[in-house]
C-alpha cells in the first residue's frame, strides 16, 4: 500500500473507531435516563440524564429541557377535559388548526392521537394526547429541524418509555 493510502486507511478506522465509540458511550448513557411520574395523574416519563427541570411560567412538574433550550419536553394532564365536552376528535382537529397546516404526520386511535412536523420558523415537534376515561394526558417535545438528527433518537425512547395511566403500585417503584 502507498504512503497517501496507508495514511487515508489508518485516518478511516480511526473515524470510525471514535464514532462507535460515542454510539456506544451514548447507548450506556441513555440506560440511565431518570424519571419522572405523578401519582396523582398516573404516569410515568423516563428522559434523559443531560435534561435539567423547566422554569419556564406555567412548566409543569415533568418539564424539562436541555440547557440551550433547544430541546424542551413536557407533560400536560388535562383531568376534566372529557368532562368539559370535549373529544378527542374535536381536540385532533383544534390542534392540526393551531398548528397551521404544519402536520406531516398524524395518527389517530381509540384512545390516543399523534400529530408531529415542522413549523414555519423551523420547530420541529411531536405531539400525542392520550385518553382514559375524564383523563388526558398529552406529551410535548419540540426541537429546531436542524437537529433532528440528534433528538429523533430522545423522542422515540422518550415516546415509547411514557407509560399513561399506570397502576399506583407501579409508580411506587419509580
Amino acid at each position: 500500500m502507498t504512503c497517501p493510502r496507508r495514511k487515508f486507511f489508518c485516518g478511516a478506522l480511526l473515524a470510525s473507531c471514535v464514532a462507535l465509540s460515542s454510539r456506544a458511550q451514548e447507548a450506556v448513557v441513555q440506560d440511565e435516563w431518570k424519571g419522572c411520574s405523578d401519582p396523582e395523574s398516573s404516569f410515568v416519563l423516563r428522559y434523559p440524564p443531560s435534561l435539567i427541570r423547566s422554569i419556564a411560567p406555567g412548566a409543569t412538574a415533568c418539564s424539562f429541557q436541555t440547557a440551550d433550550s433547544d430541546f424542551n419536553l413536557e407533560v400536560v394532564v388535562e383531568p376534566n377535559a372529557a368532562r368539559e365536552g370535549e373529544t378527542l376528535e374535536n381536540r385532533m382537529e383544534k390542534e392540526m388548526d393551531l398548528l397551521g397546516g404544519t402536520v406531516t404526520y398524524k395518527r389517530k386511535e381509540a384512545t390516543w392521537f399523534v400529530l408531529s412536523g415542522v413549523t414555519s420558523n423551523g420547530t420541529e415537534y411531536y405531539r400525542k394526547l392520550y385518553t382514559k376515561g375524564p383523563r388526558w394526558v398529552s406529551l410535548h417535545m419540540t426541537y429546531p429541524h436542524a437537529r433532528t438528527d440528534k433528538f429523533n433518537l430522545w423522542v422515540t425512547r422518550i415516546e415509547k418509555s411514557f407509560v399513561p395511566f399506570t397502576e399506583r403500585e407501579e409508580l411506587a417503584a419509580e
